[in-house]
């Protein structure tokens, strides 16, 4: 699915403040998911319950991370997870943005 600049920059703001990063996150789609996929890896080589809590947060559905935890390697793990959190974010951005127009 292809999302507007907006939402992507809408749901790169939440992630930064969900993630408390001190750099801004990047506001083009794959770039942002490279950048939350750095993110993901350190905490799940560091502090697996915050990624835990954040995932809980997000709201990304368990069994989905499941399965992304299932792949060969920590970076595979980390780009699948980061993947489903920026797909939840967008998804959020654009219910945000619906609503607001009514």
């Amino acid at each position: 699915m292809t999302y507007s600049p907006a939402l992507i920059a809408s749901a790169a703001r939440q992630l930064q403040r969900v993630f408390e990063s001190e750099h801004q996150l990047p506001s083009q789609e794959s770039e942002l998911v490279q950048e939350v996929a750095r993110l993901v890896l350190y905490l799940l080589r560091h502090n697996l319950n915050q990624l835990l809590n954040i995932l809980y947060r997000i709201d990304v559905e368990e069994r989905n991370v499941k399965r992304a935890m299932l792949a060969a390697s920590e970076e595979e793990v980390a780009e699948n997870i980061a993947r489903l959190i920026v797909e939840r974010e967008l998804l959020k951005a654009q219910i945000r943005f619906r609503y607001s127009q009514n």
